[in-house]
């Protein structure tokens, strides 16, 4: 659809997907891709921008514009850093333009305008000899080294050197990473060379992108050599969050001999946190060189642990970690032997390290293990129930088993071993029936707790109120129950494996949500309106957990979203705070107040920490329905349609008076945006669209543009607009089209005879506004079709005739004539109006009518036959035709039909008389 005249149109927003790279490094897209824009090749505007409607790119062509941008297009928020004006000179045309295939030189010209090519679909570096050229891309953390390799298709016999500069995405140089440019070598007989960028510990938690660009391949010579296939590579920078830096290795201080005791190894970051994508191999090992070990009971894991089953009671395993593990994992270790011991923990890859606390395996000992059906996964404000066990092996057999001496109450100091992650909340309730206490962080200086006996068992139940991380230690050193072999009391302790306590998931509270239920629901935002989430970390009961957030590593959350309504839509992209931290949280709750989603409907959010302190389940929660989203605006594109003419037999015309219609029909494509240049694709779904017909309103011309009576006042319009159709073209994209009914007359008066001209008539769009209030903020718009015709003041003319009356037959010649300016002329072009004899108004005193009917030929009729009836005199034929062939036929202002006069009954010629008188 490319021309050099075409009139002023925009294609609207195209996605790129829509391009072919078959003819790489070009994006081609043809106009059938373009909305059926019309491409004036003399004058152009190309922006090319992403998904936020940041421009990527922007070029002008020509005589498109004024300003920076083509107006009827969709405006860019930004502003343009670089000059975008490209003159078109001699036989330059815009479907020539290109520029360096590193999209950063000067656009150039090719020249060439008419000689029917189409766009060229070289680079400027056709013809250049030389290897092929690329860059690979790299992913690095924070604070490491960027190494990008260049590699050549094949090493060369001389030097080559290429230039480099870095570039920001996501990442800022200064902040991210040192911004280099230069120069590197690749030497003869090499076939790669490396630029190396350093990256900064920033502390960002996001991932973040930049890269280096290359250009420039030449010898030393400073002779152009080489092509790239790929030019920029892009480096990733990790958050520190994602590496591992430790292992951290927790058990109790005291386990028994006859009782696997657990183990739990983290994968620990920098900052402390679990490295919950960790799947690296690591080996454990005991200090004693004695040992066996098994999966957890309580937690099991997902990786494989070899060998198993182990038997060998050396001390040594490996462990490689799953996915699902989430950085964390709990494992059982036996040892009969009474050692104290350390477990080691050690990264196979990397060499990390871990190592436990001292273990002391007892003959004598109080296990704390978990009676509850949900096992140790513990959540606050739900009682848990456990059970302590008094096991001892007996030095005699070795056998292991309770100690039955342990039976009724027992009176035993109780305290809690708080983790560093923990947050150091409220401490839970120890409620064993006989007695319950309060746990502090210190051994009690006397007994605090009773425990209810039952052969070696004691039941008790764990009250929690906040979050924790925690074990609890057992001593009994009063009692006197186990004596040694003298006699002597011997103290009997336990410590619990490590608890972790845990929110029974998030409440979601929407500021001033409406919660719509489905199309027809309030209104909450317009889509990319900024929207308030409080999150609340909830106990079991429902109350807020004050001290989630607060711990070692604070624990935040990470916001997700999915589609309710339109079933089937687009789910579209929520944004803002989606990572909240656990520093945002307050007493348990977090405010996240920038959030906005770019699409229209009802959605719903998701919280979710999938492992709250390594450990699972995932704690999630879910908001309900939020919304109702709108669209944020409404964008059109005009096409502003043609008029018909009458006639174009010859030249085209409608005469003044004569109503004409479209020959094309204008049209509005109106889009229903999101942010920035995003199409809310769910407008039309589902019953989101909320536009009528109706609510596109508009104002009819009254006047021409520029023509003007010969009285000066403007050329007045009568026009009749119908209904126009609305209609969906494409997801998000409405199409209201005017009616094929329209139709328009430029008024015929006796004021009104001035020479042809084109019409140039405006409809005006006042306004475009659904019934939820989406308006098009670039109304009023202007709708000015294309106008190939002229308007031409004409008359219906008869010739007066005369004859015998006793002729066969009268022939009356009719035409239609046109003001030319100066006078009227037959109507040359006007092969199209048809006449009939029956609206003639004819006394038929002297002759008779004979009827006909047809059309014009190059302006003229007919004739008219008239049969003489042998007597003489005169007969007036009026012939009423339309009103653009009215003219003023007696000169009294006013229009009236044509007339004709029929003489019958006098012939004689032309007397040269000059002088006649009666005697």
């Amino acid at each position: 659809m490319g021309g050099n005249n075409k009139p002023l149109s925009c294609s609207g927003l195209q996605s790129v997907s829509g391009a072919s790279g078959n003819t790489y490094p070009w994006l081609v897209m043809g106009a059938a891709n373009l909305g059926g824009g019309s491409i004036n090749l003399a004058g152009m505007d190309v922006r090319l921008s992403d998904s936020s409607g940041r421009t990527i790119d922007y070029l002008r062509v020509g005589s498109s514009v004024d300003a920076s941008e083509d107006p009827t297009c969709s405006s860019d928020p930004d502003d343009l850093p670089f000059d975008t004006r490209l003159s078109l000179v001699g036989g330059d045309s815009g479907k020539f333009a290109s520029r360096s295939p590193d999209g950063n030189g000067e656009w150039s010209l090719s020249s060439g305008a008419s000689d029917g090519k189409d766009s060229e679909g070289n680079t400027n570096d056709e013809g250049v000899s030389g290897p092929a050229i690329s860059v690979d891309n790299v992913e690095v953390f924070q604070g490491e080294t960027a190494v990008f390799t260049v590699t050549l298709s094949a090493n060369q016999g001389s030097d080559l050197l290429i230039d480099f500069e870095t570039r920001d995405l996501s990442a800022k140089a200064g902040t991210d990473y040192s911004s280099e440019t230069g120069t590197i070598r690749v030497s003869a007989g090499d076939d790669q060379a490396t630029v190396s960028v350093q990256t900064f510990d920033s502390g960002n938690s996001d991932q973040t992108e930049f890269f280096v660009v290359l250009s420039n391949p030449r010898t030393s010579a400073e002779t152009q050599f080489g092509t790239f296939t790929s030019q920029a590579g892009i480096a990733t920078i990790l958050p520190l969050a994602n590496r591992l830096d430790r292992f951290e290795v927790s058990a109790p201080s005291s386990a028994s001999v006859c009782i696997p005791v657990e183990v739990t190894i983290r994968a620990l970051d920098q900052q402390g946190d679990v490295v919950t994508d960790y799947e690296g191999q690591v080996s454990l090992q005991t200090t004693a060189g004695s040992g066996n070990w098994s999966a957890a009971a309580s937690d099991v894991p997902t990786g494989s642990l070899a060998p198993s089953p182990d038997t060998d009671n050396d001390g040594t395993v490996s462990y490689q970690f799953a996915g699902a593990d989430n950085g964390t994992v709990s494992l059982a270790l036996a040892n009969a032997t009474a050692d104290q011991l350390r477990v080691v923990v050690t990264g196979v890859a990397n060499g990390q390290q871990g190592r436990s606390a001292p273990i002391q395996f007892l003959e004598n000992v109080l296990v704390i293990e978990s009676a509850d059906a949900n096992g140790l996964d513990l959540v606050a404000e739900r009682d848990h129930l456990f059970v302590a066990r008094a096991i001892r092996r007996d030095p005699a057999n070795g056998e292991c088993g309770l100690i039955p001496d342990y039976d009724g109450q027992v009176d035993v100091k109780a305290w809690l071993s708080r983790s560093g992650d923990d947050p150091g909340g409220a401490a839970p309730l120890v409620d064993a029936g006989a007695s319950a206490a309060t746990p502090g962080t210190a051994a009690p200086s006397s007994d605090n707790l009773t425990l209810d006996f039952n052969s070696g068992l004691a039941a008790f139940s764990l009250i929690t109120s906040d979050v924790g991380q925690y074990r609890l230690n057992l001593l009994d050193d009063t009692s006197g129950i186990v004596v040694d072999a003298d006699g002597n009391p011997l103290t009997v302790s336990g410590q619990s494996s490590l608890w972790t306590v845990r929110p029974d998931r998030f409440d979601l509270l929407v500021t001033d949500n409406p919660s719509a239920a489905d199309a027809n629901g309030p209104v909450f935002r317009s889509a990319g309106q900024t929207f308030e989430l409080v999150l609340s970390a909830v106990g079991a009961e429902g109350s807020v957990l004050p001290s989630y957030g607060q711990e070692g590593s604070p624990q935040g959350v990470t916001l997700s979203h999915s589609l309710l309504r339109p079933a089937g839509g687009e789910a579209g992209i929520l944004s803002g705070t989606l990572d909240v931290t656990g520093t945002s949280f307050s007493n348990g709750e977090a405010t996240a107040s920038n959030l906005g989603w770019n699409e229209v409907g009802i959605l719903e959010l998701v919280a979710d920490n999938p492992s709250y302190l390594g450990v699972a389940p995932a704690i999630t929660g879910q908001s309900g329905a939020v919304g109702r989203f709108v669209p944020n605006r409404f964008e059109v594109v005009v096409s502003s349609g043609e008029l018909a003419p009458f006639c174009s037999a010859g030249s085209a015309f409608v005469y003044s008076g004569q109503p004409m219609s479209w020959a094309v029909v204008p049209e509005l494509s109106i889009f229903a945006m999101g942010p920035g240049t995003y199409v809310t694709s769910n407008y039309t779904e589902g019953g989101f669209r909320k536009l009528a017909a109706g609510d596109v309103a508009r104002s009819e011309p009254v006047t021409d543009n520029v023509q003007t009576y010969l009285s000066g006042p403007a050329y007045p319009v009568t026009s009749n607009l119908q209904a126009g159709l609305l209609s969906v073209a494409a997801p998000g994209k409405l199409t209201y089209s005017f009616s094929t009914t329209d139709s328009f007359t430029y008024e015929k008066a006796v004021d009104a005879r001035v020479p042809a001209f084109s019409p140039n008539m405006t409809i005006t769009v006042d306004a475009i506004r659904d019934s939820d209030g989406v308006m098009a903020p670039a109304a009023p718009l202007s709708v000015t079709p294309f106008s190939p015709l002229e308007i031409r003041y004409g008359r219906w003319e008869l010739e007066n005739v005369y004859g015998p009356e006793n002729v066969s037959e009268l022939f009356m010649p009719f035409r239609a004539e046109v003001w030319n300016g100066s006078r009227f002329v037959e109507h040359a072009a006007d092969g199209c109006s048809s006449w009939a004899t029956t609206p003639i108004a004819d006394p038929e005193l002297h002759h008779a009518l004979v009827a006909g009917a047809g059309s014009l030929t190059t302006g003229s009729g007919g004739p008219l036959r008239l049969e003489p009836k042998g007597t003489q005199g005169t007969d007036t034929l009026v012939w009423d035709v339309p009103v653009w062939f009215e003219s003023d036929q007696d000169g009294d202002g006013s229009l009236d039909d044509p007339a004709g006069l029929a003489t019958f009954g006098v012939y004689r010629g032309h007397d040269r008389v000059i002088y006649w008188q009666e005697r």
